[in-house]
């Protein structure tokens, strides 16, 4: 695939338009304007991004049981996936593997338990690094609060996310309180 208007013209493009090029790991929508000289001003101008991906990527998972989950310093499972777009995210044990490198955005919420508060974390695991922490979220102790955690962060193929459950407990009334998505935003290309 050519990489810039300069590559088009090497490949006889003669006639001013817009085109598509690979970009720095991703596909952009450029302007050629062939009545200007390689390298002069106004001879490329960058209109956009084209949001390519090899394959979709999402889940949604959710735990259903009306049950109090407790089970601190381990991944929190879900019993249900009601979409998992890409195969990436195995529900028993609770791990989303990245199928390809690209930013993802993954969200939680849940419900706080009346008699103990709650600590999530969103850990990550990479080739080079066991599981780290990358964000948390904290669920005082009332009549079932409901608390949330979300972030973007970019992942190489066969990285891993996983929600940790670090202290006290979360609450599932049955009501589909306990929920994990993920998204793949951008595929990095090449």
């Amino acid at each position: 695939m050519p990489k810039s208007c300069a590559d088009l013209k090497q490949l006889a493009y003669r006639k001013s338009g817009i085109f598509s090029v690979m970009g720095n790991q991703r596909v952009e929508k450029v302007y050629c304007d062939f009545t200007k000289q390689t390298g002069e001003t106004g001879f490329q101008k960058l209109i956009g991004i084209i949001d390519v991906k090899s394959m979709r990527v999402s889940f949604h998972a959710q735990r259903t049981t009306p049950s109090t989950f407790n089970t601190v310093d381990t991944t929190i499972p879900f019993e249900v996936v009601k979409l998992n777009e890409g195969n990436a995210m195995d529900s028993t044990t609770g791990i989303f593997t990245a199928p390809t490198p690209g930013t993802y955005f993954f969200a939680f919420t849940g419900l706080s338990s009346a008699s103990k508060s709650a600590r999530v974390e969103f850990q990550v695991k990479t080739a080079t690094v066991d599981w780290s922490t990358i964000g948390r979220a904290y669920g005082a102790q009332s009549d079932a609060e409901t608390f949330a955690l979300d972030a973007i962060v970019q992942l190489s193929k066969g990285d891993q996310i996983r929600l940790f459950l670090k202290t006290g407990e979360i609450e599932n009334f049955g009501e589909h309180n306990t929920n994990f998505v993920g998204l793949l935003l951008e595929e990095v290309l090449g």
